[in-house]
């Protein structure tokens, strides 16, 4: 009863100590619990959605008509199903907004009505809810389409359309700019100036679906072929669940490991300051196995309220995290919650279970002494200096300094903690900054210094005129790397595409990360993306082996270069050898880039405006911008606990020296310079060291998700974001001081000489 007592009169005393390791703990599981359900309903979501809506294993679109019977001759041949599905993109209120409506489909890709009902009848449409929020529609309104009135019957999701892209090529999605619905045919073919037929394809396994692919192309001109695997609009949300997987534990483990650290270094100063206690107790008959647990009752205390909280608040974040994917990802909301039991004993149990184990061991040696050796002062049974106190250089300088030396010596374990939590937010800054000038390097680079045309117009057909003054001729087409240098090389599940263009062209100038044009190689060799690059550790003076997707055929090609191209998995050479490659005609093209606008032609397929691309990305990469000062509130939020935890422990732990310093006549702002102030130096250290660990982490971090995602991030990092970053993280240091300095105001000369008496 009277050990309880001392534990509810320690955790009073100690308030700001315990509550500030609670904070912590709690920080580290919420982050853990909600973002791994978060995902995991995500995963449900979309796995149900995509099984149960018969999302498409590919799509193909064809040059020419199909004859009435010529798909269920294919089902039948090849044991898959097919179903053709019209689409046609209109303006909707400006020229700057596209909607893309779809007719509607029985068998693949099925329509999903979350809200309201599909279309029935011609003049109905159905919107994605996204793009309607974004544009102030509900259900029952009436809206003008290319001159049209339109009445909205419900809102939909489409399964091949859960990242909503305008263009496979685009990396952001913005509902302002573009959005998808769903009309009946005759009310597609009325308002929309041409429509494209797709014939999408489920059930078939990867090689049955190529067999089928060869027999398509005998006989028809394939202008499209797009399996599942390579659709950025339903590979984006794969890639965002297995990416997601690495943040999920690293970064709540880390505050884990600093919570667990700063409760084992209170409890270790807590038995250091009650050894005269520890060994009465023991001398009037208490045994070990009592006081090992009257002092594993504070880890448990701990553990037991911050699991709690942290679970308690994880399970309510999950929601509008949830939410907020499956909006953003445009996926139906067919589940809140996805109790993943694993979820919950790594949540509440693992963390609880670590630090038990780890304060048993903390606790076990001291009580393993005997009452004798509890009774004499520490200083005298342990009587020897550290290696680092034995230094020559502890000896030389003012006594300042050699006073700050010493007590740096004596506290590493402290100047440790200090160092992990200062690299950790400084780590997370980094991480923002980089991520802020990265997505302005991908358009910079990307868009205007390399493609510098303004527009591209591709065609349903091989092309042979002449192309005007302000044009340049290209081919391309979908092709895959094999071997590297005689050898295998790995599957990239995302399209990789071949670009055959005139090397002299003005319209695309392949320059690396010197500034190198590399335009010139083309004749000699293939110039390769970033991404493309990254995914298969090709380098300069490599051997690639080419297979055209669409005849097999294979062709040996050096990599002359490795083009700041940051988007897509992309090939460059020169279009007469491309052209050869793929059984083309030398002198023809598939698509032109321009100046100007092109005619939007029956033989156009769609054109690709350029500007529109720079906008829909510099649009949506303002949330990441945003996102960065949340990155910088939490790393702030994080630094100012830690830092302060440990300088209130230093505080305590010093106060009979902080008395006698009183005695002497030394000013408070003296005494916080000598003993506070002294681990500045390991505060700078840690950011100095955060700042390439932090920029190889990002850069890791971004070649292990460059596969899925077929972007590659140019990790630029200015000095002026460096300061940045320093300045906040000395502004976190100095917000610790502060609250640090008024405990230090606080100590008594009559209680710090108590203690010392005792």
């Amino acid at each position: 009863m009277i050990l309880r007592k001392s534990i509810l009169r320690q955790f009073k005393e100690k308030k700001f100590q315990y509550f500030g390791v609670i904070i912590l703990l709690m920080l580290s599981i919420m982050l853990y619990v909600s973002m791994s359900m978060g995902i995991s309903t995500l995963d449900n979501r979309n796995a149900q959605f995509k099984e149960e809506f018969m999302q498409e294993d590919f799509h193909m679109i064809l040059a020419n008509e199909l004859s009435s019977d010529q798909l269920e001759k294919w089902e039948k041949e090849y044991n898959l199903s097919l179903e053709e599905r019209l689409y046609g993109d209109v303006p909707y209120k400006d020229s700057d907004t596209t909607l893309r409506l779809f007719s509607n489909t029985t068998e693949i890709n099925i329509p999903y009505a979350s809200e309201g009902k599909l279309p029935e009848e011609a003049g109905e449409i159905a919107l994605s809810p996204v793009f309607a929020k974004a544009h102030n529609i509900t259900v029952g309104d009436e809206i003008e389409v290319n001159s049209r009135t339109l009445k909205v019957t419900g809102f939909m999701y489409i399964p091949d359309y859960i990242y909503v892209l305008e263009r496979e090529s685009d990396l952001l999605s913005d509902p302002h700019t573009f959005g998808i619905g769903v009309t009946a045919e005759d009310t597609l073919q009325s308002i929309a100036d041409k429509t494209v037929t797709q014939i999408l394809g489920h059930g078939a396994s990867g090689e049955e679906r190529n067999t089928f692919k060869s027999a398509v192309t005998e006989n028809y001109s394939l202008l499209k072929w797009m399996n599942q695997e390579e659709n950025p609009r339903i590979q984006f949300v794969e890639s965002e669940i297995e990416s997601s997987e690495t943040m999920i534990t690293t970064l709540p483990l880390f505050i884990l490991a600093l919570s667990v650290l700063m409760v084992l270094m209170i409890m270790k100063r807590r038995l250091e300051m009650q050894r005269k206690e520890i060994g009465t107790m023991k001398a009037l008959g208490y045994r070990n196995r009592e006081l090992t647990k009257h002092y594993m009752t504070y880890a448990t205390i701990i553990g037991l309220i911050g699991s709690f909280l942290g679970v308690a608040a994880g399970a309510g974040l999950s929601i509008p995290i949830t939410n907020l994917y499956s909006n953003y990802f445009n996926l139906p909301s067919i589940s809140y919650f996805d109790w993943d039991p694993k979820v919950l004993v790594i949540g509440f149990f693992v963390p609880n279970v670590i630090l038990l184990i780890m304060t048993y061991f903390v606790i076990r040696k001291p009580l393993q002494q005997s009452p004798l050796d509890l009774l004499r002062p520490k200083d005298i049974s342990k009587g020897k200096k550290s290696l680092l106190e034995r230094l020559p250089i502890i000896n030389k300088g003012s006594f300042i300094s050699r006073f700050r030396i010493r007590l740096l010596a004596r506290s590493k374990a402290r100047a440790v903690y200090i160092l992990l939590g200062v690299m950790f937010s400084s780590i997370l800054l980094i991480f923002g900054a980089t991520m802020y000038k990265g997505m302005d390097g991908i358009v910079d680079s990307t868009y205007k210094d390399i493609m510098t045309y303004n527009y591209a117009a591709h065609y349903k057909s091989l092309q042979q005129a002449e192309t005007d003054q302000g044009e340049s001729p290209f081919t391309v087409a979908e092709a895959e790397i094999t071997r590297i240098n005689g050898e295998k090389a790995k599957t990239i599940e995302q399209q990789s595409m071949i670009y055959g263009i005139e090397p002299e062209t003005e319209h695309i100038q392949l320059k690396n990360v010197d500034g190198k044009l590399l335009n010139s190689t083309l004749n000699n060799g293939v110039v390769l993306s970033e991404p493309f690059a990254s995914a298969l550790g090709l380098s300069k003076g490599d051997t690639i082996t080419l297979k055209n997707a669409y005849n097999n055929k294979m062709i040996k090609k050096e990599v002359t270069g490795i083009a700041k191209v940051y988007i897509g998995f992309s090939i460059y050479s020169e279009r007469k050898a491309v052209n050869e490659f793929l059984g083309y005609p030398t002198e023809v093209y598939t698509a032109k880039w321009t100046e100007g606008k092109p005619d939007n032609s029956e033989d156009v397929l769609f054109i690709e405006d350029k500007q529109d691309i720079i906008e829909n990305f510099e649009s949506t990469s303002s949330l990441t911008r945003y996102s960065v000062f949340g990155i910088a509130g939490f790393a702030f939020l994080i630094g100012v606990i830690v830092l302060t935890l440990i300088t209130n422990l230093i505080v305590e732990e010093n106060s009979p020296s902080i008395s006698l310093f009183k005695v002497m006549g030394y000013k408070d702002k003296e005494i916080s310079r000598l003993i506070i102030n002294v681990y500045t130096p390991i505060v700078l250290l840690g950011f100095i060291l955060s700042v390439p660990i932090g920029i190889l982490s990002i850069d890791q971090l971004m070649n292990s998700i460059v596969e899925q995602t077929g972007f590659a991030m140019p990790v630029q990092l200015n000095w002026l974001m460096i300061l940045v970053s320093l300045v906040i993280i000395l502004l976190t240091y100095y917000v610790s001081l502060f609250f640090s300095r008024r405990k230090l105001k606080n100590v008594s000369l009559q209680e710090a000489l108590k203690k010392q008496q005792d």
